[in-house]
């Protein structure tokens, strides 16, 4: 009598083995619970892109460029005055300057214009002056009248333009050069 092979009959446990393993998985992936990402290459999520963040805008440059501010020494009632020097610093054509001042004594208190007792006193010059145009170093008589006056500062600048345009600036759009303000520190 010839032997039986197992495989061909089915009565081995390997073969009983192989069978319901090969139902398991087909079973399975039938119904979606296998997952064979195993096989597959896995894809990398991509990455997010990198915010960039834009440089801040650039600083607006000065209406006017201070190279001299000088208050001048009181005399002996007192009476003191003052000495600017400014540069154009718009592309336009300057008619009026009008610098709106502040000055102070060796305390620190306000030094009130002479004219109008106000806290602040304007200074008027008339131009023309073509952008990039010194003015040259001009000079205010009998502005304030205080013994101790100390110094001034300009709190801003109102530009009268050949066009009729008017803008006013405030001090930080002022800029004072290194130097020019030696003989005028209120700090």
């Amino acid at each position: 009598m010839k032997k039986a092979n197992p495989i061909r009959t089915g009565k081995t446990a390997t073969h009983f083995l192989l069978r319901t393993s090969i139902i398991f998985i087909t079973a399975a992936s039938l119904t979606g619970c296998l997952n064979l990402s195993f096989l597959k290459k896995e894809k990398q999520p991509e990455p997010e892109p990198v915010v960039e963040v834009p440089p801040p805008p650039p600083l607006p440059k000065p209406a006017l460029l201070i190279s001299q501010m000088t208050p001048e020494t009181p005399r002996a009632r007192g009476d003191a005055g003052a000495y600017i020097n400014f540069i154009n610093g718009t592309d336009l054509t300057v008619e009026y300057v009008m610098f709106k001042t502040t000055a102070y004594d060796h305390n620190g208190r306000i030094v009130p214009s002479k004219r109008s007792g106000d806290p602040n006193t304007w200074l008027r010059v008339v131009g023309p002056f073509a952008p990039g145009q010194a003015s040259g170093s001009r000079h205010w008589e009998q502005l304030w009248q205080n013994p101790n006056l100390r110094c001034f500062e300009i709190e801003g600048v109102e530009l009268i333009y050949m066009d009729g345009l008017v803008e006013f600036y405030h001090a930080d759009r002022i800029a004072i050069l290194p130097g020019s303000d030696t003989d005028n520190s209120c700090s």
